[in-house]
């Protein structure tokens, strides 16, 4: 509930708790993660080459009408 940022107040939204105690919270809530093994590192992921040049063969049948 205390890491909604609306909570803080802004154009809509009145204020219900001020700065420091949001603040306050963020930080208990971030130890007791890092406490229990909950804040994981975003893996690396590898960039994907994607393929933006086709190549085809020249057609080997010739035809003279197209319609045959």
């Amino acid at each position: 509930m205390l890491k909604n940022k609306h909570y803080l107040g802004d154009e809509y939204y009145p204020a219900i708790i001020d700065r420091e105690t949001f603040d306050k919270a963020e930080q208990e809530r971030m130890r007791r993660a890092a406490a229990l093994g909950r804040i994981k590192e975003p893996e690396k992921q590898e960039e994907i080459q994607i393929p933006t040049v086709f190549h085809t063969k020249p057609a080997e049948q010739t035809f003279d009408d197209p319609f045959l």
